[in-house]
């Protein structure tokens, strides 16, 4: 009797689960996401990093002080308080500093998606030999970032993603809702960063810095109310997976 009780107890503990668990049961070999999802969110993150590294070493060496005269003096581009010297002289800063952002937020996008791919691999790995979930936190959390992003067209997709996270995670679903806000959010920081630093060091060069401090002020401010707005719409898309799902 004894011994069918351990055999009992040892089936029961090596079932693969396949479906989401039930709250607060077992997670062991939970696996809802395939590994080729990984590999194909790695890719396409990755790419669009190589495309926007281009564009941006595009930018920095292609645009220059005489693309930038001939742009102004042919368009008759008119910036309110600047001559058209003057709005040469900020666009050359501006545009340089762009294309640096540009630039960094694309080598960050492809060393984060390299890094993604090495780390899920290795979490499958370690899931293979030792048992436990695939569906760690912040791999939840970047994959609600990526339904966000394929949703974006519909107002308040975050909680779309926010949802997603929190159904594949199982644990904290309005921690994990958050999570996958901020993280859809936070990919933008470099390109932002180097925004305003454009908005600055442009006005900064025809003697009108406060002028470009307020609007990297502005630019700032609005990064940071979209983190806010992202947080809160996921943080409510993983409360509603919790209370309904």
């Amino acid at each position: 009797m004894l011994a069918f009780q351990l055999m009992t107890m040892t089936n029961v503990d090596t079932v693969q689960e396949t479906g989401r668990p039930a709250s607060g049961g077992p997670t062991d070999s939970y696996d809802p996401v395939p590994a080729v999802i990984d590999w194909l969110v790695g890719l396409v993150t990755g790419v669009i990093g190589l495309v926007l590294t281009a564009v941006g070493v595009g930018l920095y060496t292609q645009v220059d002080q005489a693309m930038i005269t001939e742009t102004v003096t042919e368009e008759g581009v008119e910036v309110n308080g600047l001559t058209q010297s003057e709005a040469i002289t900020a666009a050359g800063q501006f545009v340089d500093w762009l294309s640096i952002g540009v630039v960094l937020t694309g080598l960050a996008s492809v060393v984060g998606a390299a890094a993604f791919v090495i780390v899920r691999r290795r979490t499958r790995r370690r899931v293979a030999r030792e048992g436990g979930t695939t569906a760690t936190f912040w791999a939840c959390a970047v994959y609600g970032a990526i339904v966000t992003a394929l949703v974006s067209f519909i107002p308040g997709s975050a909680v779309v993603g926010g949802g997603a996270a929190a159904y594949l995670h199982d644990g904290d679903s309005v921690r994990t809702g958050t999570a996958a806000g901020v993280v859809g959010t936070i990919l933008t920081v470099p390109l932002v960063a180097f925004l305003a630093i454009g908005f600055v060091a442009g006005a900064g060069a025809v003697g009108e810095l406060a002028g470009g401090a307020v609007l990297a002020a502005l630019v700032i401010a609005a990064e940071l109310v979209a983190l806010l707005v992202n947080a809160g719409f996921g943080a409510l898309g993983g409360f509603l997976v919790a209370r309904f799902v």
